[in-house]
């Protein structure tokens, strides 16, 4: 079969992929409650590039198999990587998968220490696949296929307190997964986009792992004849899997459960229309909440048990229970010394390109489902893609605040920044979105 000519203007694609499996040894991202650092690697983790050229210009999806990254860390790999292969940073979507199994990749607080000369790693490595990806750039057939599957629960269902539509929060799951499959003379490669958290495995787990997206991707690239299958997660700061606090058998299970899913609908795909490509960068400021009085009072009284706690746990093999107390010491004394007159907004940037019109905007935090949920009734062609560049944190819409909870009352205490994004960030957000959607067009 011929790929001359495939799209009214031709669109080029090409693909690389390369291992970034940290040392064993090195401490890990995700859970407060782990009780050591990593001590062995049950799979590899991957970093994938899918270049695509259309007119002179480039745009890149990168997946990389880690739980997040720093914005000014994640930027700077960008710029570093857009040099290399003629094209801007703009252009380039970062996205990492969020696997709970990978490395401490971003800077929380209470996870150990920041492999600095694996993150120093990671760029040459991500700088050679795309290399590779452009020295394989080919014209290309593009289509895209939905796949529904059941994976993802939002975790918040049984919480007290109603949203602004009365919508029942178990309902508010994107049901499906998302393909975007690309034929050259060459070969094939496919970009998965499904939003769930990859926890199946708990804190207990110290082996290095691509978690469920890995096993899906595998098992696609095996039963598809696929060359590389590449994740990214979407709004997935509410989505759990079905399955928790399990085994690596049941890793398993959930990675096939979507892999079965995309493989069965990729034959079924419909041609990606409209022409060229595109891409849009956006920094804006959110909103930071006020701590109430009584947060700062209560902060100061608890310092003293924090510093007993960590005393005692001195000696414990369970680095968890010195580590969970010195993280909440850490933040309480941030927050302590936090002047009145600090800045009270949070950077968050927006990050798009456009395949045709296919469009993916990037996120940089842990989005709410209602985000995609909302987006994807009225675009079904946009991709909301979380984890994209840096990580500030989550991302509620403003009618989760009332109703409390992990992601609202105490996430943020594990993220660099002292202060929770105020429910008003749901309509900035927003708005960019609409901005970023505006430009690609």
């Amino acid at each position: 079969m011929g790929f001359g000519r495939c799209h009214p203007v031709t669109i080029r694609a090409g693909w690389a992929t390369v291992e970034i499996t940290p040392p064993v040894g090195t401490d890990m991202g995700g859970y407060w409650a782990r009780p050591g650092a990593s001590v062995g690697v049950h799979d590899p983790l991957r970093g994938s590039v899918l270049l695509f050229e259309a007119d002179g210009q480039r745009v890149a999806v990168i997946s990389v198999d880690l739980v997040g990254l720093d914005a000014e860390h994640a930027d700077a790999m960008r710029r570093s990587i857009a040099k290399e292969i003629d094209t801007t940073a703009a252009s380039l979507l970062l996205c990492s998968t969020h696997t709970h199994s990978g490395p401490l990749t971003l800077s929380f607080r209470g996870m150990g220490d920041m492999p600095s000369a694996y993150l120093d790693s990671l760029t040459p490595k991500l700088i050679k696949a795309a290399r590779q990806a452009a020295l394989r750039l080919e014209p290309c057939q593009l289509s895209t296929s939905t796949a529904e599957t059941s994976l993802a629960i939002n975790r918040r269902a049984k919480r007290s307190g109603s949203l602004r539509d009365g919508r029942d929060p178990a309902t508010l799951v994107p049901p499906a997964a998302h393909a975007l499959d690309v034929k050259t003379s060459s070969g094939r490669a496919v970009l998965v986009h499904y939003a769930c958290h990859p926890v199946v495995l708990g804190g207990s787990n110290q082996l290095i792992s691509a978690e469920w997206p890995g096993v899906a991707m595998r098992h696609i690239e095996a039963s598809a004849s696929v060359d590389m299958a590449m994740f990214v997660n979407g709004a997935c700061g509410d989505l759990n899997p079905q399955w928790g606090n399990a085994d690596f058998d049941t890793v398993e299970k959930a990675g096939v459960l979507v892999g079965e899913a995309v493989v069965a609908k990729l034959s079924s795909g419909q041609p990606v229309n409209g022409t060229g490509l595109a891409a849009t960068y956006e920094r804006i400021d959110l909103p930071l909440l006020d701590p109430p009085s009584s947060l700062r009072t209560a902060t100061g009284a608890s310092l003293d048990a924090l510093k007993l706690a960590i005393k005692k746990a001195a000696f414990s093999q369970d680095q968890s229970l010195r580590r969970v107390p010195q993280a909440r010491l850490a933040w309480a004394r941030e927050l302590l010394s936090l002047a009145d007159d600090a800045s009270k907004v949070q950077p968050f940037a927006v990050h798009g390109i456009r395949i045709g019109d296919l469009r993916l905007l990037g996120l940089e935090g842990e989005i709410f489902a209602r985000y995609q949920i909302d987006l994807e009734a009225s675009q079904p062609q946009v991709w909301l893609c979380g984890y994209t560049g840096g990580c500030i944190g989550y991302v509620p819409t403003a009618d989760e605040y009332p109703r409390g909870g992990y992601e609202i009352d105490d996430a943020y205490k594990v993220y660099p920044s002292v202060l929770m994004v105020a429910p008003e960030s749901e309509a900035l957000v927003v708005e960019a979105m609409q901005r970023a959607l505006r430009s690609l067009s």
